[in-house]
């Protein structure tokens, strides 16, 4: 009788303590978020705001009415930021503390177009609207750029900036006509013709090899225009 009432006993306990289990899970799970950790990745360019998107994911949270539980509903949200005109990544996810963490990974401008509309390139070729928080400081880009050349202007920029002499210099490219550039370096107060930006590493090391004659030579007051879009020659128009 007594084995039977010991067994008794922890069976009974065996199931009390499932059904406190299950129904901390079920409270878990209901528990409204008791935090909100955002992170913006490079923080030192907010293009977009930590308030920003704390206020984006109250706003969606509202309106999915999602749990700490609610894998589904989080990654609705996920998306939805994603979609965010500044952002290139979002990850978002809940900690076992009660905190719901969103990781933004925004978006790289590489070059600011002036012409009708006033818009970054990013590092994808893509066109980016201009951030009511954060001003890039980036190459300008002067013209009226048709779309098809944005990949072409963002992987030129990018490879004159890394250019190890001049990139520092890089204040933009002016488009004088269709898919032809002129170069503006800070250094340079001559009229520097790019063309189209193809063999920029050939181009690049010619007027390297060009300015360090010129100025040893003295050469430099002589002309007006440095021209570096003929293969393999630099061509200097005089004052």
């Amino acid at each position: 009788m007594n084995a039977w009432f010991k067994l008794l006993f922890l069976v009974s306990l065996l199931i009390l303590s499932t059904l406190c289990y299950i129904k901390a899970q079920v409270t878990f799970g209901r528990r409204p978020y008791q935090e909100i950790v955002v992170a913006i990745f490079p923080a030192e360019t907010p293009f977009i705001t930590a308030d920003t998107v704390n206020k984006l994911l109250i706003q969606k949270m509202k309106s999915s009415t999602a749990t700490l539980k609610d894998g589904i509903a989080l990654n609705e949200i996920e998306n939805q930021l994603r979609a965010h005109k500044m952002v290139f990544n979002a990850q978002l996810y809940s900690t076992i503390s009660g905190k719901l963490v969103a990781e933004i990974f925004q978006r790289e401008p590489v070059a600011k177009v002036v012409g009708k509309e006033v818009f970054y390139i990013d590092a994808n070729g893509k066109k980016m609207p201009l951030s009511p928080s954060y001003t890039a400081s980036v190459p300008l880009i002067r013209g009226n750029l048709r779309e098809e050349h944005f990949r072409e202007v963002s992987d030129a920029v990018a490879f004159l900036k890394a250019h190890p002499v001049y990139g520092e210099e890089i204040i933009g490219l002016v488009e004088v006509r269709d898919s032809w550039y002129h170069l503006l370096l800070s250094s340079q107060q001559l009229e520097i013709e790019l063309g189209e930006l193809k063999s920029l590493q050939s181009k690049m090391n010619n007027y390297s090899a060009f300015m360090i004659k010129a100025q040893k030579d003295v050469l430099l007051e002589r002309y007006r225009k440095i021209s570096l879009a003929f293969d393999g020659q630099v061509v200097c128009t005089k004052i």
